[in-house]
Order: structure tokens, then sequence, then C-alpha cells
């Protein structure tokens, strides 16, 4: 059914408007999640939690939950557009996906880590949507059987070889090995082609945050500087005040870029609330050549 057609009926009008409170329960529930889940799921192997992730106040819905409840309300909103009558196990499913993405990206901005245990949880219900798939004959993710295995390997592969160059060239991880895990998950429910467009839409969403962080960086530095002239009388606290700034930004930097789960768990998201418009847009690109 188009959206138009669906949006005539009234169960249409319900379900589409019955998506921003669910959205907003949905935002509810991420905060107590992530406030409740053990510590250890939000520490590195072997480390131990700090005082703030053993208080149990590591987000509040004042805050992070109101981008939060955006994001779910539009995107449920968008998700069930798409995947409406005749499709509710899509629907239901993916919302399942969308909440545990969202999750995700919390726990990797705030934290730097995915925890294994919602990688899993998109991994099973990737698994599940995409076998219903399959079996039912709708194909409207996957045209063959072994497309979500291509998926995991292209997903986790590429996530490994930029984690290797990123240890040949710079010494170091050029990649979280919770990135390789999350791809590899999120190619079980992406396939063929949809890994590739998910991992083009991360990077151009990585990119264009990039851009934002280095731009507000560069102001502030620049502040920073006018700020020193201007004040003569304590030039040295000053300069050192500005060399703490300055220190602090490139940790804000430096933190963005190794945290590349939120980019990841974006493009998931706008794959499955735009997945018609993506493929759409894809081929007349690909028709070019």
């Amino acid at each position: 059914m188009s959206i138009s057609d669906y949006l005539n009926t009234a169960g249409g009008i319900i379900w589409t408007v019955g998506c921003i409170p669910l959205g907003i329960f949905l935002s509810w529930l991420a905060v107590q999640v992530i406030n409740r889940v053990p510590a250890k799921w939000l520490c590195d192997y072997g480390e131990e939690p700090s005082e703030e992730l053993l208080s149990g106040k590591r987000v509040s819905f004042q805050k992070e939950g109101i981008i939060t409840a955006v994001i779910f309300c539009i995107g449920l909103v968008m998700c069930r557009l798409q995947f409406n009558k005749g499709f509710d196990v899509y629907f239901i499913t993916f919302a399942l996906i969308i909440f545990f993405a969202v999750l995700m990206a919390v726990c990797d901005i705030k934290y730097m880590i995915i925890p294994d245990q919602f990688t899993i949880a998109v991994g099973i219900l990737s698994a599940v949507v995409s076998t219903y798939d399959i079996i039912r004959g709708f194909k409207i993710l996957h045209s063959e059987w072994w497309m979500p295995l291509l998926g995991i390997a292209i997903g986790g592969g590429t996530m490994m070889i930029i984690d290797l160059i990123g240890m040949l060239v710079y010494k170091k991880n050029g990649m979280g090995f919770g990135d390789v895990k999350l791809f590899a998950a999120v190619g079980v429910l992406t396939g063929f082609p949809g890994t590739v467009y998910t991992f083009i839409i991360s990077l151009l969403t990585a990119t264009v945050c990039f851009a934002v962080i280095i731009s507000l960086s560069k102001i502030r530095s620049n502040q920073n500087k006018a700020e020193t002239e201007m004040q003569t009388e304590n030039k040295a606290e000053t300069e050192i005040e500005t060399e703490n700034e300055g220190t602090a930004e490139k940790d804000v930097s430096a933190g963005s870029y190794l945290a590349f789960g939120p980019y990841i768990a974006a493009a998931l998201i706008g794959y499955i609330v735009f997945f018609d418009t993506i493929y759409y847009l894809a081929n007349i690109y690909l028709e070019l050549f």
C-alpha cells in the first residue's frame, strides 16, 4: 500500500500518530536501560567501572532523552509509512533495531564503547527479519538467501581492513573491534548491496560531523586567542588556561574520531527509514554508467 493510500485510512492515521507517544516511551526506556545495565557492560575488557558508572546516574531524560525522543519519533513514523499494512513484522523488528541502535550510539558517545549485548541483539533481530523476508518470499530486504552472509563479510571485513590499515600506517587501531562486530551485525540486515550503501552513509555522516567539530574548534581557538590578548594582567594564568582548553578540544576531536559507532548507528537507522529512497537514488546513479 502506498503512503498516501495508507494515510487515507483510519488505521493508517492511528498507527502513524501513535508512533509519537511510542517514540517518547522508547526514549524513556532507553534512559532506564542505560542507567541500569551492569557497569561492566560499559567498560573495556579488564577495566574497572568508574564512580559515575557505579552510581547508575549515567544519562537523564531531561538531557539525552529529549534528543533520543526526537530520533525515535521521526524514525518510527518514517518506518511505519514505508512498512505499513501487511508488514507489521518488519515494522516491529525495525523499531526494536532502531531502539538498540540508539542505545549503542549513546554508549559509544558517552563511554567510547559498544556493549556486545546490544550488538548481539541487533544481530539476532536482523537474522529474524531477514529469515522471515526470505522464507515468506517477500524479498524486500534480500533477493537471495546468501545476501545476509555476504553482508556480514562486507560489513565486518571492511571494518577489519580499516583497523589493519590503522595498525600498519599509524601504529594504532584504525577502528575499534566493537565497530567491527556492529557492522557485521548490520550486514545481516542490509545484505548486499545494502551494506555498501550503509557504509557510504556512515562515512558521509562522519565526514560532516568531523567538519563541524573542526570548525567549532577553530572558532573556539580564535576566541581564546582574542581573550588572551585582551587579558594582559593575568597573562601567565590565561596562557595556561588556553593551553588546557586547547588540549581538551583535541581530546574531544580525538574522541569523536574514535567513536565511529554513532555514525554506523545513524547509517543503520537512515537505511531503515529511507529504505526505498536509498535504493531509488542508488539505481539512478548506477544507470549513469
